[in-house]
């Protein structure tokens, strides 16, 4: 009797082996592959998350970016729609030849803002950044320009205080050789234009004084629209002037009442020399409110159609005794920036010959 173990033993064809092999490797690539899709489609979403959060982040940041190919070619932005108004220094930041540093631009509603660029090289062009940096640039630029009114005013006041003794004693008797002169008309003529000019002279002798004096503003709730137009009374506004006052009746300022019709005469009356010679005069104001170091404010922009300023005259028009007008004290716009920093408000001209001057104050609302 034989053994079991003497049986012969089943041995797998050759050709079955290599399919099953064939079939075991492909069940293999099937897993694999279906990881590795299921891997990719994780890795997706993770990408396209990564990419919204980008974009977000992109929009999200308070300057402009362009992406520049080798050639100058806009690539991306975080401003697709480009930046509505016109750069007044050059080409915008995504055109060839675009300058770097401090731009001007004017949006389209007319207001003036400053922008710093600047441009960093990639390996495939470069890419360009705006900021918009026109409150600092402001800030800096007032502070600037009230150190050097500070040191001006001193000097002014020391000069008033000499002048107005004998100024004194010259308005005393001018006005007693007026009352002698009675009854000689000539010489009467004469010495009321000697006393029309002592007047004059102090009159400007205690618009110095206001000028080189520290001022400490009372505030209290102005109501802007009533005060502009109670200031356009004040002054006498020609019948032929067309006047806009588009504030809204709910807009204030927390200020100086008394020391911000100052400004605001000064202001208005600057406007109406301005537009003598002008066909058809115009008067236009407007308020917005803005947020600043999260404190509301009110920016008043008064806008007119007169002859304009000089550029050159810009940098110059807030410096005591400088006018562009004949016969002007230039003493008006100095007082005006005196007041309003005194109040920790903003004052910004902007103007362009042949079409006009905008005026733009800022001071803190009512809250």
């Amino acid at each position: 009797m034989s053994n079991a173990t003497d049986q012969p033993q089943l041995t797998e064809p050759p050709q079955l082996t290599e399919q099953r092999q064939l079939m075991e490797a492909f069940a293999a690539f099937t897993a694999a592959s279906e990881q590795l899709q299921a891997r990719y489609e994780l890795l997706q979403k993770q990408l396209e998350l990564l990419q919204n959060e980008f974009q977000t982040v992109l929009e999200a940041v308070p300057f402009a970016i362009w992406v520049l190919g080798e050639n100058g070619e806009p690539r991306f932005s975080n401003r697709p729609e480009a930046l509505p108004g016109t750069f007044l220094d050059g080409p915008p930041p995504w055109e060839p030849g675009s300058p770097n540093g401090l731009r001007r631009f004017k949006d389209i509603e007319g207001m003036e803002h400053f922008l710093e660029q600047e441009a960093r090289s990639t390996v495939a062009g470069q890419i360009v950044i705006l900021r918009n940096v026109t409150e600092q640039h402001l800030r800096a630029q007032q502070a600037t320009r009230e150190e050097r009114l500070q040191a001006m005013g001193m000097m002014a006041a020391e000069l008033a205080h000499e002048i107005r003794n004998p100024l004194g004693s010259l308005t005393l008797f001018a006005g007693m050789l007026v009352e002698d002169l009675q009854s000689n008309p000539e010489p009467l003529e004469l010495s009321r234009k000697v006393q029309e000019g002592v007047q004059r002279l102090n009159t400007l002798v205690t618009n110095i004084l206001t000028f080189s004096r520290d001022l400490t503003p009372r505030p209290s709730a102005i109501h802007l629209k009533a005060f502009w137009e109670d200031a356009k009374s004040a002054i006498g506004v020609p019948d032929g002037l067309e006047w806009r006052n588009k504030i809204p009746a709910y807009a204030t300022w927390y200020a100086d009442q008394d020391l911000l019709r100052q400004v605001a005469v000064n202001l208005l009356q600057n406007a109406l020399r301005a537009m003598e010679k002008t066909p058809q005069p115009r008067l236009s104001l407007m308020a917005s409110k803005e947020t600043i170091d999260s404190k509301p404010h009110w920016h008043v922009a008064l806008e007119d159609t007169g002859c304009g300023i000089p550029s050159e005259s810009l940098p110059r028009i807030f410096d005591p005794f400088y006018s562009t007008f004949r016969k002007g004290t230039g003493l008006g716009l100095a007082v005006s920036h005196r007041i309003i920093t005194a109040h920790n408000g903003l004052l910004h001209v902007e103007s362009e010959i042949g079409r006009g001057t905008t005026i733009r104050l800022r001071l803190s609302a009512c809250e």
